[in-house]
């Protein structure tokens, strides 16, 4: 189990640059071990205004969660706004994101470090056979604290799934003063927990906005819980890598 800080997302804070020119701001949430068991990745770019993330893939399953701004994904262009999920497999190719005036906000996240974007058309001598797979939500809408508030318990809402590889979305919502068990989802190798509003607490650590836990399968349930206010948290259940692409 990993725990995620803006405290330490901002130390970690770099600027990088696409081959087209297309700038960006990356927050790394936590330094993970460099052994091959645990990997994980979880960091927050900020994509300059008017600019193009180019189609591309990874070597590894990932989430992409958007918390800011404005854009658009895809050659037939998906609109994106916080709290906008998405989810490419392994070997999948997707986008351009395209960002808006106000450009955009995502963090990405991963079970497995993957060592960086392969640009299509460029690189995609580089592409396996096997399954392709793309997963998109509409923009989640958080409750209001003044509805959170009046909860009795703490609700945990499936927004997708479980599939039958693991991949699955929960928007899970608590009273103040609640405690919930989150479990991972069946044949998931991780789960991600990401906090949209108020506060939560894990081992003495309090986690606020955009702040998360890496919670590997080896670790779940999950337990989390609130103090003097309500709050809101995402779970990204992170599908294994398919046997096609061992």
């Amino acid at each position: 189990m990993l725990v995620g800080t803006r405290e330490f997302a901002q130390s970690a804070r770099k600027q990088g640059q696409l081959f087209n020119g297309t700038q960006y701001w990356r927050n790394d949430f936590f330094r993970s071990s460099d052994d091959e068991v645990c990997t994980p990745q979880c960091y927050l770019v900020e994509q300059f205004p008017d600019t193009v993330n180019p189609t591309h893939f990874h070597v590894q399953n990932q989430f992409q969660l958007f918390t800011r701004g404005a854009g658009t994904i895809g050659r037939n262009p998906k609109a994106l706004g916080a709290y906008t999920v998405h989810y490419a497999g392994a070997y999948t190719g997707y986008g351009p994101i395209v960002a808006g005036p106000e450009g955009v906000d995502y963090i990405t996240m991963r079970a497995f470090r993957d060592p960086g974007a392969k640009f299509v058309p460029q690189q995609r001598a580089a592409l396996r056979p096997g399954p392709k797979r793309h997963w998109a939500s509409e923009a989640l809408q958080p409750w209001s604290l003044e509805a959170l508030a009046a909860l009795e318990a703490p609700v945990h809402h499936a927004v997708h799934g479980p599939d039958a590889d693991g991949l699955a979305v929960d928007q899970i919502r608590l009273p103040a003063h609640a405690v919930t068990d989150i479990p991972i989802a069946p044949a998931a190798v991780a789960m991600f927990v990401i906090v949209i509003q108020g506060n939560v607490d894990r081992d003495g650590r309090r986690l606020g906005h955009l702040e998360n836990l890496f919670v590997s399968a080896h670790h779940a349930p999950c337990r989390i819980r609130t103090s003097d206010s309500p709050a809101e948290v995402l779970v990204l259940h992170m599908p294994a890598h398919d046997p096609a692409y061992a």
